[in-house]
């Protein structure tokens, strides 16, 4: 039987990829490209060409208008800034659709949990943080931690190697808005069994990964997985919880410089592009104690997706297929250590379907 599935913001960097990866994943089922922008999301629909994919405009900060686009379907695939989260579970509640989405910096995935009583009295499952990092860490964190029952520390590292001819112009490899809120707002870290934040761009290290990434400098930047791993796992031990992402110390520089020098969003917004022709690879890394699990990723041409669009999209893309089919059918709000890897079954698919969009996973 199809099934129906709205990626709200598909025509988006990572929206897109969403929609891609649907496409070929699952021909015969309904996809929406639910966005602001019309023009770019039926840019999107011609240059896939599948008559299952249907084109509509949608403005998240109408939710009552967007419950009746989404009433019907199996899922919606949040695919907007974390800022929107709250509006369209609300959206997704009046609907009756069930909902994932790719994390909340934080601060918005403690506010998303609040929802778990709504959504499980609707009989209705929202996996919150499923794309990368939120998402891939978390799953895998948890595999780690069934594995070692016991665990005192949990540390993620992200480290990426781009191998086109490098420019010297200001570019950002994602949303320009969640990379300057991870460079200015003070991270959380879980630090002797207690949640604590630490001042931004702070805790620089220098992280190993295999090649072709290598040696990148990696520093703390405020995420999701900071707020429910310790929640998480608080019964298996555990006392230390971090985050660090690889971003060149220049880069970091220059976009601190133009910000005290007055630049607004929408001036950084218009850095965001992705190459003609990406080339580039990137490592997911999670350390618990002594066992290392990391997730390769490279771009792909050919859907003009960098690494990190892949690893990003293709996680939610496959949990939300999994909800529609069955595979994760926790009601209720929960991240993706929950979610999926409260069943093996589940988890067991997951990576599987990982692996079958190009990733690769390495336990060491």
């Amino acid at each position: 039987m199809s099934k129906r599935f709205v990626v709200l913001g598909g025509a988006g960097t990572i929206g897109r990829v969403v929609v891609r990866d649907l496409s070929e994943s699952r021909p015969g089922d309904h996809v929406i490209i639910a966005d602001y922008n019309q023009e770019a999301a039926q840019f999107v629909a011609d240059t896939i060409k599948n008559p299952d994919i249907e084109v509509r405009k949608a403005d998240a900060r109408q939710p009552e208008l967007l419950a009746g686009l989404l009433r019907g379907s199996d899922v919606v695939i949040n695919c907007l800034q974390h800022d929107y989260n709250l509006m369209v579970m609300a959206a997704a509640l009046e609907a009756g659709t069930n909902y994932v989405d790719l994390g909340g910096l934080f601060t918005w995935t403690r506010k998303q949990l609040r929802l778990d009583e709504k959504f499980r009295s609707a009989g209705l499952t929202a996996v919150i943080g499923v794309g990368c990092s939120p998402g891939i860490t978390n799953v895998l964190a948890a595999y780690a931690v069934k594995q070692l029952t016991k665990v005192n520390s949990i540390k993620i590292r992200i480290g990426s190697k781009n191998f086109n001819q490098p420019d010297k112009k200001l570019s950002f490899p994602y949303s320009a808005q969640t990379i300057i809120e991870e460079l200015t707002l003070k991270p959380w870290v879980f630090q002797d069994g207690r949640f604590r934040q630490v001042l931004p761009r702070t805790g620089w290290e220098q992280t190993q990964f295999d090649k072709p990434v290598g040696p990148a400098w990696t520093v703390r930047t405020r995420h999701s997985e900071i707020a429910t791993l310790p929640v998480s796992f608080k019964k298996n031990g555990l006392r230390f919880c971090d985050f660090k992402v690889g971003l060149d110390r220049p880069f970091v520089k220059e976009v601190m410089k133009r910000l005290r020098n007055g630049w607004t969003m929408p001036e950084f917004q218009k850095l965001v592009a992705t190459p003609p022709e990406p080339n580039d690879y990137e490592i997911v890394r999670v350390m618990a104690d002594d066992m290392t699990i990391d997730c390769h990723s490279r771009s792909r041409p050919d859907w003009r997706a960098s690494a990190g669009d892949i690893n990003t999209a293709c996680p939610i893309s496959i949990a939300a297929q999994m909800i529609a089919e069955g595979e994760i059918e926790q009601p209720g709000v929960s991240p993706p250590e929950i979610a999926i890897h409260h069943e093996c079954f589940a988890a067991g698919i997951f990576i599987l379907k990982l692996q079958l969009c190009g990733m690769k996973i390495v336990i060491n």
